[in-house]
């Protein structure tokens, strides 16, 4: 590893501890020297940081994300790099758990998120999908465990925070991932992703994504369950589209035809926007 807790980064950011991991990258909780305030550095690996590839991720990570800047993204700071060359994003520093960690402890007692929850948490995720969409920026690994709910949000303020923009797509830019490479979490991957069209894949890919959580939030479990990873994709790309209602009873009869709709094989058949999916679900909630 190029920094441990003690270091400090451009004689500026003093890393106070190890707050999360993940393939490529590790992220500690700093202080910047010259405001006081907490803030997230996210180092890659030493070994990462010899990839070309994942360099240029984090660089590309740190576009869109200035590009999302107001949005419930994740405020990003800075684009740095340690002593030795090894680049590094300073970013706010994020406390409370993702929404796979809130899901999964309800599901556990059988409970689910409420209605009004749900449209509060995803409102905000919903708004910055659009506002991603609209600058050809496709997010490519949208899940839960993406979606930050804040330990403390004021009256006015945001929720939540989407993450991890390391595997999006920017516009014409080169893909980064081979046309056969499938990327993202298996039960939110769209079907053309598993048919291996996922360097073509556009914006609806997220919207598919985005239908798979809302599924998983009001239903207990994500739309297609299989005992082996193949056995899950085939239900993706040939089964009928799940019940929610099945799952659900107490949901209108009309949350069936918005699953098949947002879970649509054939991204023309899916709603165009995920601003579109949000509003068409929110009329047939409100109508039950």
């Amino acid at each position: 590893m190029s920094v441990q807790v003690g270091d400090v980064i451009r004689e500026r950011w003093e890393l106070a501890e190890i707050v999360g991991r993940g393939g490529h990258s590790v992220i500690y909780r700093a202080r910047d020297r010259e405001t006081g305030a907490e803030v997230a550095v996210k180092v890659l690996h030493q070994v990462a940081a010899e990839s070309p590839e994942l360099s240029i991720r984090l660089v590309r990570e740190h576009r869109i994300l200035g590009r999302l800047a107001g949005s419930a993204a994740v405020q990003v700071h800075r684009l740095t790099s340690t002593p030795d060359g090894v680049l590094c994003l300073v970013m706010e520093l994020l406390r409370g758990e993702d929404l796979d960690e809130q899901l999964a402890r309800l599901e556990r007692t059988g409970e689910r998120l409420s209605v009004n929850r749900l449209l509060e948490l995803l409102d905000p995720i919903v708004e910055t999908l659009d506002l991603a969409h609209e600058h050809d920026i496709v997010h490519r690994d949208l899940k839960p465990g993406n979606i930050f709910v804040l330990e403390r949000s004021g009256a006015g303020q945001v929720p939540v925070r989407l993450l991890d923009f390391g595997l999006a797509k920017l516009g014409s830019a080169s893909p980064l991932t081979s046309a056969e490479m499938v990327i993202g979490s298996p039960s939110y991957i769209a079907p053309e992703v598993w048919q291996g069209n996922g360097t073509k894949a556009d914006h609806r890919m997220d919207v598919y994504s985005l239908g798979a959580i809302v599924f998983r939030a009001l239903a207990g479990r994500v739309p297609f369950e299989g005992e082996s990873l193949r056995a899950k994709v085939q239900k993706v790309i040939h089964a009928p589209r799940p019940s929610l209602r099945a799952l659900r009873p107490d949901l209108p009869e009309e949350i069936d035809r918005w699953v098949a709709q947002a879970l649509a094989v054939d991204p023309a058949r899916r709603f165009s926007r995920a601003g579109a999916l949000w509003t068409a679900l929110g009329a047939v909630l409100t109508a039950g």
